[in-house]
């Protein structure tokens, strides 16, 4: 089953976030994306060493209104997305 939006996606807030706190930088949710929302941030400098980017959201309106499957693939459990149910409205789903 398809869904069709029923308002403009750029007046739809459904989007990942991501806590920086959290993130690894492993970029599993990049590579699991398919429309390209995540992408790695600018390199961390801790005294003489380089640590893996943090990943950040780069592409938000790429983000399917309702899909969840980033959110799983996280190892670091730093994605979260709001509450579905807040969005169902702005989706009608067709055949």
């Amino acid at each position: 089953m398809r869904k069709r939006l029923l308002a403009p996606r750029e007046d739809i807030s459904w989007y990942p976030a991501i806590d920086a706190e959290i993130c690894n930088g492993c970029e599993a949710c990049a590579e699991f994306c398919r429309p390209g929302v995540f992408a790695p941030g600018a390199p961390e400098l801790d005294a003489a060493v380089v640590k893996r980017p943090k990943m950040q959201v780069a592409h938000p309106m790429n983000c399917l209104v309702l899909c969840t499957r980033c959110e799983p693939v996280c190892p670091s459990g730093a994605i979260t997305l709001p509450d579905p149910r807040d969005f169902e409205r702005f989706v009608e789903y067709v055949e």
